[in-house]
């Protein structure tokens, strides 16, 4: 009996010793679980270190799991390719020294479920989500959603995180935590690159609007609507949208706004390429197909903006697989359109093709098609800056040819115009300009004092001349006398030929009202300097009528009748005179000169 007892004695301490061993080892299981945090620094790749635990259906409770922990398992690498909702647990232990406050970084990705449960300041256990089509209780900082978590100094803290991706796996998400200081230091210099970055394509925009307004040029309001598009899509996805503009109850629509605004960037880049490359004439057949590959994409794009919950991953990524059919469809069309001869096409594949590659790795990204990069993560920023400085320098040279164009058409303009009014041998203006000229001049004095003179100028002895030496030595008299009497021209004064050797000037200048006494040097000069040809002295010299204080009721053939009567009573007194017409003198059988363009343009 003694023994018996000694053997239950000995078996109970056994039993006592194994539970105390198996109470150790649970121990220090718990221990391994308790994940030791920096008091300054990040710990990266969360998921692996916590303890997970299926819940498709989502019956159990998060106050349960945190109290006693019980159906946990060690992260298991096969959860990257196939999971369903799962339960994560984390273990926090902040240092004493520390002030526990910490910041939960998590990767913004397609969260059909992504609740977090954390203590609050007060210590209470609060719920927080990221969902996709839901509201988002989490700032939004580039491409993460950020939760302040706070702990206590030197205890450990269990947190909960339920989620639960489109993709069925665990392999998009990624968690990491970072003191709340040290976060702080990073929102800074990522806020700093965004005003940079934001900064520059607000500057573009504007600018090109502006250019707009002036020009009126379309491609200049295709590139502020298709870089507008890009501005709101890149404000979207660095979280600047949702945390300052967007307001409170829009805020679940923002994953539905993105692929909207992904489909409108991919509509106004299609319309600036058509009005930028002209591309109905170089690439009409590309163009139609990009039309309908665009019209596919918006309609997916709508549809996704009502669609259920169920339906919208599909739709939207039905939307991101358009936009890079469009995209490449575009590059296409630039080299093309650059094959063909246009500049403007070469300029738009640089910069579409910059843009492309930038957001290439975003696609991937989306798509979870590569692990996550920060370099990919935020390469579509750069850019996008890349292709609007690209393709605001396009149109600043698309511009400069338009002005060149313009220049030389105004050029060929002028000088036709110039043609059009100009003697041909001479270069004075002719009897057309002549015209059209002093109709105006009357016309803008009416009812006043018409305050010019003009002068009638006639060669003596021209013909005579003329048929003696020939017409070259009468072709370089009357260039001469062209030549001199510019000299004595002030500004506002014009020359014209009538035809033949008979020339008037119409004074507008400083000397308006003084035609006599610029009639007088004209007949002095041609006095003190005879016209020569071929080292002889040519024997001819110049007469001229002036009028006067015209009225203004006069019509231009009693302008000239009034002067070409001063000019007959210069002949008459003997020629090589100026002559201020004297209505007195006035012979009745003269009407002045004919305003009908002789045959003989040398006579």
């Amino acid at each position: 009996m003694h023994g018996r007892c000694r053997w239950l004695s000995s078996s109970f301490q056994a039993l006592v010793l194994i539970a105390t061993l198996i109470g150790l080892a649970g121990s220090a299981v718990a221990e391994q679980a308790a994940l030791e945090l920096p008091v300054r620094g990040i710990v990266a790749d969360l998921k692996t270190q916590s303890l997970v635990q299926a819940d498709p259906q989502r019956r159990l409770r998060p106050e349960i799991l945190l109290r006693d922990g019980g159906g946990f398992e060690a992260f298991d690498p096969r959860l990257n390719r196939e999971a369903p909702a799962n339960w994560l647990r984390l273990n926090l232990h902040a240092p004493a020294e520390s002030d526990g406050r910490y910041v939960l970084r998590v990767s913004r990705r397609f969260f059909t479920e992504f609740d977090l449960y954390a203590p609050d300041a007060d210590g209470r256990l609060v719920r927080r989500s990221a969902r996709a089509l839901g509201a988002v209780e989490a700032a939004t900082v580039g491409r993460e959603f950020v939760f302040d978590i706070q702990l206590e100094p030197g205890e450990t803290t269990p947190i909960l995180v339920y989620v639960d991706l489109f993709q069925g796996s665990l392999q998009p998400l990624e968690m990491a935590l970072e003191d709340a200081a040290g976060f702080a230091e990073t929102k800074a210099r990522t806020y700093l690159l965004f005003g940079l970055i934001f900064g520059i394509l607000i500057a573009l925009i504007f600018h090109n609007f502006v250019l707009y307004l002036n020009l009126r040029q379309p491609g200049h309001l295709y590139y502020v609507m298709a870089m507008t598009s890009v501005l709101l899509l890149l404000g979207i996805d660095s979280g600047l949208i949702q945390n300052y503009l967007l307001p409170e109850f829009a805020q679940p629509w923002v994953a539905r706004l993105n692929v909207l605004m992904m489909a409108v960037m991919a509509l106004t880049i299609f319309l600036f390429f058509r009005a930028f490359v002209d591309a109905k004439r170089l690439v009409p057949g590309l163009l139609k197909a990009k039309g309908w590959a665009v019209g596919l994409v918006m309609a997916l794009a709508i549809a996704q903006w009502f669609s259920p919950s169920a339906l919208f991953p599909f739709l939207a990524i039905g939307t991101q697989l358009g936009n890079v059919l469009v995209f490449l469809l575009l590059i296409l069309a630039g080299y093309l359109a650059g094959r063909r001869g246009s500049i403007e096409g070469y300029i738009f594949l640089a910069a579409w093709g910059l843009f492309i590659l930038s957001g290439f790795g975003r696609t991937l990204l989306t798509l979870d098609l590569t692990e996550r990069n920060l370099v990919l993560e935020y390469l579509m920023y750069f850019g996008a800056v890349l292709e609007a400085s690209i393709l605001g320098l396009g149109l600043a040279y698309r511009v400069r040819q338009l002005y060149e164009r313009h220049a030389v058409a105004l050029r060929e303009q002028n000088r036709a115009a110039r043609l059009a009014n100009l003697d041909p041998l001479t270069d004075a203006y002719n009897r057309r300009f002549l015209q059209t000229f002093l109709e105006n001049s009357l016309n803008d004095v009416r009812g006043g004092e018409f305050n010019r003179s003009v002068l009638i100028l006639d060669l003596d002895r021209f013909k005579e001349t003329n048929d003696h030496y020939g017409h070259a030595a009468g072709d370089l008299i009357l260039r001469e006398l062209v030549k001199r009497c510019q000299r004595h021209l002030a500004e506002g004064d014009v020359l014209c030929r009538l035809g033949g050797d008979e020339f008037v000037i119409v004074t507008g200048g400083a000397q308006a009202s003084d035609g006599l006494a610029l009639g007088r040097r004209i007949v002095q000069s041609f006095r003190n300097h005879p016209f020569e040809y071929s080292g002889q002295i040519m024997p001819v010299t110049i007469s001229i009528g002036v009028v006067s204080a015209v009225s203004s009721k006069c019509s231009v053939s009693d302008v000239l009748r009034m002067a070409d009567q001063a000019l007959y009573q210069a002949k008459k007194a003997g020629r090589n005179q100026a002559v201020l017409y004297d209505p007195d003198q006035a012979t009745p059988f003269r009407h002045g000169p004919s305003m009908t363009p002789p045959k003989q343009t040398n006579a």
